[in-house]
């Protein structure tokens, strides 16, 4: 189990750009998180002062890399990831910090096995290009604020050691997410920061069909 989890040959620098850099704004229940949403699997023991919340767009695109939906596959799946984009915004009034992923990046070009996800420099390179690219095109001003890969097959979902280095490497500041889940087994769980805190996370699921729930 140990061993399932990212492996990074290069180190990026600034992967994070602007890590910890929030807006202020009130955090509106209603109006940012309505509709169906699904919870990741340590929501009941993570800080509440902490919210990762996922667009529906961004988990439709997860979700059909991923292949959420379609149950068991000929032979054994691969594990899959992928970059996280969006805005950070924090609530002095009430103490939140909440992140808003819009876009996903996934690493199309990355050499994935039952076990291990490597993405090589130029399967970054590629996604760096087409976050440029998106930010370009939409005229969003949104930031790498996290990542998420799989661990497919019957695997439990969690931060191994490997995912753990990967996260405290690159994606370490407080408002800096994991996201591991399990297509198969239906299971998603959030960490947060290099000490892979649970997070509270809500993927909105509006309108989407065949959600498993």
């Amino acid at each position: 189990m140990g061993g399932c989890g990212i492996i990074m040959k290069i180190k990026i620098l600034n992967v994070n750009n602007k890590i910890n850099d929030e807006k202020e704004q009130l955090f509106e229940e209603e109006s940012i998180i309505n509709g169906n949403i699904l919870l990741s699997d340590n929501f009941y023991s993570a800080d509440k002062k902490y919210k990762l919340i996922v667009k529906e767009n961004a988990v439709k695109e997860i979700f059909e890399f991923i292949k959420w939906d379609m149950g068991n596959l000929p032979g054994d799946r691969i594990e899959q990831g992928g970059i996280l984009l969006g805005k950070r915004f924090y609530d002095s009034s009430r103490n939140v910090h909440y992140t808003i992923v819009g876009k996903v990046i996934t690493a199309d070009t990355a050499n994935g096995s039952p076990a291990f996800l490597e993405i090589t420099p130029e399967c970054w390179s590629v996604m760096h290009d087409k976050k440029d690219n998106y930010i370009e095109e939409s005229g969003e001003e949104v930031v790498i604020v996290g990542w998420f890969h799989t661990h497919p097959n019957m695997l439990p979902v969690f931060m191994s050691g490997t995912d753990r280095n990967t996260q405290e490497l690159f994606f370490n500041g407080d408002n800096t997410y994991s996201m591991v889940i399990n297509p198969q087994r239906h299971l998603i769980k959030a960490f947060r920061a290099a000490q892979c805190f649970p997070t509270q996370a809500f993927l909105l699921v509006s309108g989407m069909s065949n959600t498993g729930e």
